[in-house]
């Protein structure tokens, strides 16, 4: 496990970039962290360095998953956080995502059982005194 501190919303949207940077086709990148910890920021800027241009990326609560085109193949962000169980993950294409594109998955604990071995977890937390932009973030290969 690594932790990292950020410190800016700045060095939030870099450590995005850099780990968007080397992920590949059927890599799973799982975000936990409390609400407004800082998950569909990191998401955003995450989609964004792998995108021809800068685009709009929309946090997927209500639609539960969005794709984007993107130069290395299809991104997928996933929020799992209204699925009352892993049943609901084959109504939303999850199974397929994890093999034919690269997964960004928010709340993943209700679908950890199905996630293969080796995936990243990024949990970040907000520091509880600290300026609302600090971060304590913690990298977990699985």
């Amino acid at each position: 496990m690594k932790k990292i501190v950020i410190n800016s919303r700045q060095e939030m949207a870099n450590l995005a970039k850099e780990i968007a940077l080397q992920a590949k086709i059927g890599d799973v990148i799982g975000l936990k962290g409390t609400l407004g910890a800082g998950k569909s920021f990191f998401a955003k800027n995450f989609v964004n360095a792998l995108s021809e241009k800068p685009r709009e990326v929309l946090s997927p609560t209500f639609n539960l998953v969005y794709s984007y085109e993107a130069k290395v193949g299809e991104v997928f962000h996933f929020d799992l956080y209204r699925l009352k169980s892993a049943d609901e993950l084959e109504n939303i294409g999850f199974f397929d995502a994890l093999h034919n594109g690269i997964s960004l998955i928010e709340w993943p604990e209700i679908a950890e059982g199905f996630l293969k071995k080796n995936y990243l977890e990024i949990e970040i937390k907000t520091i509880a005194g600290a300026n609302e932009e600090v971060r304590e973030v913690f990298l977990k290969k699985k």
